[in-house]
């Protein structure tokens, strides 16, 4: 096994998913955010990371070549691979890891879908390293949770207790090739790789992330992520 490099990452981009709920047939990391790519906010986020040495984006295999023409027009600093996906989000983040330096021990993984990742909160994240082999980044629950039953609410859940997971998240890179071996037993497949290391017994750790890095999933989330780059480039 190669020597490893404890303080560089690889960023694993997850941009697979379709674009269906945006009225959309094309890639959802495809369609254009403001006349860019949407993948292209979050690599260029991750180009500008100090602590990262090389990006991994997975996008669907009917998209890779128009996805390395959109990378080899921008002006990167860094080592871009793309590979196809899988069906599943963790199939398409295995293939990632997989093709990531085996060399560099912490994978950062992150959904293309999010385009207002900061630095700081990826800073706030890799401090983690020090304590867990698998941190999550997350935003604390403003609304009122209620469990409900048919058309009748049971109980209000303590909302105190409660976190928003998102991205990016951060993971040992051995630690999360070993927990892949359960994503194939785990019905319904996992929502993200945090639930894989804690099936293989990995405690998961949080750092605070940022409300304004939601995920585009509607339409209406792309009008607002519009209008909030309008905002920006006033």
């Amino acid at each position: 096994m190669p020597l490893q490099n404890k303080n560089s990452i690889t960023a694993v981009i997850a941009a697979g998913g379709m674009g269906k709920r945006l009225g959309k047939e094309e890639p959802k990391a495809l369609i254009q955010l403001a006349g860019k790519p949407l993948f292209v906010y979050s690599l260029e986020v991750f180009d500008k990371q100090p602590a990262v040495s090389e990006i991994v984006l997975v996008v669907p295999e009917d998209s890779v070549d128009k996805t390395k023409d959109i990378i080899n027009k921008l002006d990167t600093s860094k080592k871009v691979t793309v590979v196809a996906g899988g069906k599943e989000r963790w199939q398409s983040v295995k293939k990632g890891v997989e093709a990531t330096d085996e060399s560099l021990e912490w994978i950062i993984t992150h959904d293309a879908a999010r385009p207002f990742v900061t630095k700081e909160v990826i800073d706030s994240l890799l401090e983690k390293r020090s304590t867990y082999k698998c941190a999550i980044t997350a935003t604390p629950v403003e609304d009122t949770i209620r469990r409900f039953e048919n058309d009748r609410c049971i109980a209000t859940i303590d909302r105190s207790l409660l976190i928003r997971v998102g991205t990016p998240q951060l993971f040992h890179r051995e630690s999360l090739l070993k927990a892949f071996v359960h994503a194939e037993s785990m019905t319904p497949p996992p929502t993200d790789e945090a639930m894989l290391m804690e099936k293989y017994g990995i405690e998961v750790g949080f750092a605070w992330g940022d409300p304004m890095n939601f995920k585009i999933t509607t339409r209406s989330d792309l009008n607002l992520a519009e209008a909030i780059l309008l905002q920006r480039n006033r």
